[in-house]
């Protein structure tokens, strides 16, 4: 599987054309390839806009016919590679060669190899070209509604490298990790390359993976011992983990079948299930027979603010996926605020850039349902990101800057809290 480029082409062509996740994909992977699978293909979906918009250009002048496009995927791999990768420039030539001569026929192996033999020969002038330029039109076009040229061209600088790694400790004075670097909002931040593997005190169940945008969501409740909390999509269970530390009665609820076995089985690894209700429903069909102090509604949403470690969504994100997902967030959020107890708190967050799916989402909220208030943000380490609306808005050029280059970056994230009236 490590050399079979044909199977990486397809792959990439089913991430950029169906929209399918890489995670979902590399699952198919043996378990002994997905590590040199998933470096490339990120490589690759990283460097794509420059790969497909200032590279190959220069070699191919014709477009290429749709039914042999997944040649055109082939010198996407076989470009960041010989780029971006220390792979032998005649491994990646042949075996690309190769898989074009089983997928297209030999017009298709004398293309690849063509192509990619200049690409090779130019390579240091190539590199040279590169521009700094990581999203896509469509991407872009997101991002532009909402914030100016500056920042967007800020955030683009993050796209380029690999997110580090935080977690969240189960007990913030039991601290397993003598090189983790604690962040101002109680993160620990490890370096990009990081295995979860070599951690101490994993099996232990002292910390969990979860990064530190998303912590701040529960982190924002203070004092939750003895509160009835609900979390409405909540696998794979980062912030239930965080209810149950707290000392919540939790019920998470999630509708997919594979993601709670994935929540269940992190709950139980932390020792924390004690106090766990798990429901498989959808959020809005959920009937509870009481109502809870505390919904915690981390919405489906865009997932644009997470391109750092997911970067094909810089490729197949667009501005109707973010209309779509924000009517979807208008349900959900009306739904979450029928299961909150009369003072509780309503907690809504997601993992976008656009504003469309947070502060408008919330604007429109409090516009029809008076008996709900906006709670002004307070978190330790954040201040710089609370709005003048008091909501919470990292960006992940914002967050935790600093000359060290291990403190700077999150994922983009929106959080609210909101109270409801007595």
């Amino acid at each position: 599987m490590a050399n079979d480029r044909g199977y990486f082409a397809l792959a990439l062509q089913r991430i950029l054309e169906d929209g399918v996740a890489l995670s979902v994909l590399k699952n198919d992977v043996a378990t002994e390839d997905r590590g040199y699978f998933n470096m490339l293909m990120m490589t690759t979906l990283r460097q794509l806009a420059f790969i497909r918009e200032s590279v190959l250009p220069r070699y191919i002048k014709k477009k290429i016919p749709h039914k042999e496009r997944i040649l055109t995927y082939l010198l996407y791999l076989g470009g960041a590679e010989l780029l971006f990768m220390q792979t032998p420039a005649h491994a990646v030539i042949n075996l690309s060669a190769e898989a074009a001569k089983r997928l297209a026929g030999q017009f298709g192996a004398n293309f690849v190899n063509a192509v990619l033999r200049r690409v090779d020969k130019e390579k240091a002038a190539l590199c040279a070209l590169q521009n700094g330029h990581y999203f896509s039109r469509n991407f872009r076009q997101i991002l532009k509604q909402d914030y100016a040229p500056e920042a967007v061209k800020a955030m683009e600088k993050y796209a380029g490298v690999e997110a580090a790694l935080d977690i969240t400790l189960k007990n913030t004075a039991d601290n397993p990790l003598a090189d983790g670097v604690v962040l101002p909002t109680g993160s620990i931040r490890l370096p990009a390359n990081t295995k979860v593997s070599a951690i101490p005190e994993y099996a232990a169940g002292k910390w969990w993976v979860q990064d530190a945008a998303a912590a701040l969501a529960v982190k924002g409740l203070g004092d939750v011992r003895g509160l009835k909390a609900l979390d409405l999509c909540a696998a794979p269970g980062g912030k239930t983990a965080q209810l149950l530390a707290g000392g919540a009665e939790v019920t998470a609820v999630d509708i997919s079948e594979s993601r709670l076995a994935t929540l269940k089985e992190n709950i139980q690894r932390l020792d924390l299930a004690d106090k766990l209700a798990i429901v498989q429903a959808d959020a809005l069909e959920f009937t509870p027979t009481s109502l809870f102090d505390i919904v915690l509604l981390d919405a489906p949403c865009s997932a644009t603010g997470t391109f750092r470690r997911h970067p094909e969504i810089i490729h197949t994100r667009t501005v109707d996926d973010v209309r779509r997902q924000a009517a979807l967030q208008k349900e959900l959020i009306r739904k979450a605020a029928q299961l909150v107890t009369p003072g509780g708190k309503l907690v809504y967050a997601t993992c976008s850039l656009a504003k469309a799916e947070g502060e408008v989402v919330i604007r429109n909220f409090i516009a029809e349902q008076p008996e709900f208030a906006i709670v002004p943000a307070s978190i330790r380490g954040t201040e710089h990101s609370v709005t003048k609306d008091g909501f919470i808005r990292i960006l992940p050029h914002t967050f935790v800057t600093g000359e060290n280059t291990v403190l700077s970056g999150a994922d983009g994230f929106f959080i609210a809290y909101l109270q409801r009236k007595i």
